[in-house]
């Protein structure tokens, strides 16, 4: 790998941080070092298209950046709120469902460098934005040691977003509140079904959980599913199902 990087590509990744407010100039200034723009490059490039140079991890490193960003957020902006609260409503802040929203409204796929069977994949689509915007959390940090460049433009999207969860009964936790809505009306419990992938649909060599490890959930009540979701964990996948199945009910009655 070529230790700089190509001029076309980098004016395509300045373009992408003018996007999220984020000035050339002001970056480049903020590291004595110089900025390292290979960092970012790096940092939009998935495992599927290099095996050697890619945003693995970085995307573990940011995975700590972006919880510390929205802890520093949550703290400052609801610090009369518990910790439970709190928690809660980092959970779902930190979610790949909300980093993908996210990474779409400035259209990161766009410049997500990928294999074309990764890229065909839209089952994994959402995971892929998300580990890419937290890889790029991490090369911002590390090139500037401010988290200021990242919560800049990330501070906005988690307001809208825990704003949006205060106002869902169990403060989000779509599983609770779901459980709450049908026990109190109905007296019974809904559902949940773990159901094969689709492309595991497509195959029965296939093992229960398919290669990107994304479980499938469906929430059942009254003999309907009323929700399907999916996350890298059943109990994620459940939140998902749980939220859908809480909005298609209250919609009904």
């Amino acid at each position: 790998m070529s230790s700089t990087i190509d001029p076309r590509r980098q004016r395509e990744l300045v373009r992408l941080l003018e996007k999220m407010g984020l000035d050339q100039t002001k970056l480049e200034r903020g590291n004595s070092q110089g900025f390292d723009w290979l960092l970012i490059d790096r940092a939009l490039v998935h495992p599927s298209f290099s095996t050697s140079y890619n945003n693995d991890q970085l995307e573990f490193v940011g995975d700590s950046v972006l919880r510390l960003s929205v802890s520093l957020f949550l703290q400052e902006r609801y610090g009369d709120r518990s910790v439970g609260d709190l928690a809660a409503l980092r959970s779902h802040l930190v979610s790949d469902k909300t980093l993908a929203e996210i990474a779409s409204i400035y259209e990161l796929q766009k410049y997500v460098v990928v294999s074309n069977a990764a890229k065909n994949d839209s089952q994994a689509l959402r995971s892929l934005l998300a580990d890419a915007l937290e890889a790029l959390m991490a090369a911002l940090f590390i090139n500037t040691q401010d988290l200021a460049f990242i919560r800049n433009w990330l501070d906005p999207h988690m307001h809208r977003f825990a704003e949006a969860l205060l106002a869902i009964p169990a403060l989000g936790n779509y599983k609770v509140a779901l459980q709450e809505l049908t026990q109190g009306r109905w007296k019974r419990l809904p559902e949940y079904r773990n159901v094969p992938s689709p492309e595991q649909n497509n195959s029965s060599n296939n093992p229960p959980n398919n290669q990107n490890n994304i479980f499938h959930v469906e929430v059942w009540f009254d003999d309907r599913c009323w929700g399907t979701g999916q996350g890298k964990s059943i109990k994620a996948a459940q939140q998902e199902a749980a939220a859908i199945a809480l909005q298609q009910m209250s919609q009904d009655q």
